[in-house]
């Protein structure tokens, strides 16, 4: 069954949506920890949880307008490439994973 058109937008801004909740999450873990009062470590990771979400929405917004912006090449569709956002959500997760480590060794 095809899909009806300009389905494909909205599915692509909610996965989006569903990455920058992951970072909110990732943040709110970190500051649930029981292990005694907040520290500013995990505070700095609770913030930087918060805009790593923010970019990756804004990131979702960006590539779900152009995601609207198709071209037809010999009858097909093309849409542009996600590249430069998936490089970001990438480099945006390995750094805050990295934050997190970094703040738990030091913690310990």
């Amino acid at each position: 069954m095809p899909d009806k058109p300009g389905l494909q937008t909205e599915r692509t801004l909610m996965s989006w949506e569903r990455s920058a909740f992951g970072f909110l999450v990732g943040g709110a873990l970190v500051l649930m920890r029981e292990s005694g009062p907040l520290e500013v470590g995990r505070t700095a990771l609770a913030l930087l949880a918060g805009v790593l979400a923010l970019l990756v929405l804004g990131l979702g917004y960006r590539r779900s307008r152009r995601a609207q912006l198709t071209r037809s090449v010999h009858g097909h569709d093309v849409v542009p490439e996600p590249r430069a956002e998936v490089l970001l959500l990438g480099y945006g997760t390995v750094v805050f994973a990295l934050a997190i480590i970094i703040v738990l060794v030091l913690s310990a």
